[in-house]
């Protein structure tokens, strides 16, 4: 599906920007001096930016030293970014080949830290992605579908493969207004995006590029051209990212129906009573509710009844009354996503229907 494809990181290992420190190449191959000095070279190159670094560990990424979390007070941050502290970490015994890990959410020349948009790829026993992600392969897939939505275009920015196929996309963390905390997967909530999304934000970290990973045998490799650093979030992110002060005030009215509902027979009139109910149950959806989740339950059912009623539950008339409903009670993504929700429970709806023809 998409056009940035997530794929098997390169075996060469890239720093932040080129001139920090030599290029490491193949670096299962070096020796245990040889890592732990790029190791420290990374570790060196945020920390002089301001950027706040932590050791972690090579095979789990946990990190090893305390004190940095969301409600940690910012100047306690600050011995994250000291040279002289990192120096001495990465020359101790214990920490000479961690990972570095990058702090998120705050450091930097400007005090305003990173926020990174982490897409990951499906673990070998994860069920297929449903709904509207059905034909999502991966983070990059999922962030792609929310872009389309948007009629936005891929964010240009910082970006890191990982081992594991995954990428990291930096960006700045906005100027204005509150900060972007951390998120995993499909939480009901901003900051979150979408399965196989993580965003690393206010109190989180990522793996940052130069990192050797001992249990993939592959570096975390920048692939973003040598001059182009983290870039400010694109405006219709940050609109998905940041959540809401407040709840959007219900519509009192329903969006207008594009399709009247006829009073037919009594199979007829229970099909248009259907439709105008479960619309109705969708509109009434809150934040926190899995708007998406029961948008392509609804739309699977009244496509497996729909043979009761051909007339009025068309899949015109269903997607429209949906639509409209989705609409109403504010589904992340907007109408395009809704759409695809619909389309998708519509399809496996009518599919059941039919035994599970084709």
């Amino acid at each position: 599906m998409s056009t940035k494809q997530q794929v098997t990181g390169p075996t060469g290992t890239e720093l932040p920007t080129p001139g920090d420190a030599p290029t490491v190449d193949a670096v299962s191959s070096l020796t245990h001096s040889h890592v732990a000095e790029a190791q420290l070279s990374v570790a060196l190159t945020w920390a002089r930016r301001g950027f706040p670094v932590v050791p972690c560990s090579r095979t789990d990424k946990g990190a090893m030293v305390p004190g940095f979390g969301k409600s940690v007070d910012p100047d306690e941050i600050r011995k994250f970014a000291d040279p002289e502290q990192v120096s001495r970490w990465w020359k101790s015994g214990r920490f000479a080949r961690a990972h570095v890990g990058l702090l998120t959410g705050r450091g930097g020349t400007d005090g305003r830290g990173l926020v990174v948009i982490d897409l990951d790829m499906p673990k070998p026993d994860a069920a297929p992605l449903s709904g509207q992600w059905a034909e999502c392969a991966g983070g990059t897939d999922v962030l792609e579908l929310l872009m389309r939505a948007a009629s936005a275009e891929w964010p240009d920015t910082y970006t890191v493969l990982t081992p594991s196929g995954g990428m990291h996309l930096y960006f700045q963390q906005p100027a204005d207004g509150p900060l972007i905390g951390c998120a995993t997967g499909d939480a009901p909530t901003a900051p979150a995006l979408g399965p196989l999304i993580d965003i690393r934000g206010i109190g989180g970290y990522v793996i940052a590029a130069g990192s050797y990973s001992a249990a993939q045998g592959r570096p975390y490799t920048r692939v973003s051209t040598p001059d182009l650093l983290p870039q400010p979030l694109p405006g219709w992110l940050l609109e998905l990212l940041r959540p809401t002060e407040t709840a959007a005030p219900r519509r009192q009215d329903r969006p207008t129906r594009v399709h009247a509902m006829p009073t037919g027979d009594r199979a007829e009139r229970a099909a248009a009573a259907a439709l105008a109910k479960t619309a109705d149950r969708i509109g009434a959806l809150s934040a926190g509710d899995g708007r998406n989740a029961k948008l392509f339950g609804a739309a699977r059912w009244l496509g497996e009844i729909s043979a009761s009623a051909p007339h009025i539950l068309t899949e015109a008339a269903v997607t429209a009354e949906l639509a409209a409903a989705a609409e109403q009670c504010g589904l992340k993504g907007g109408q395009r996503a809704a759409l695809a929700t619909i389309a998708n429970g519509w399809k496996a709806g009518v599919r059941d229907a039919m035994g599970g023809a084709a």
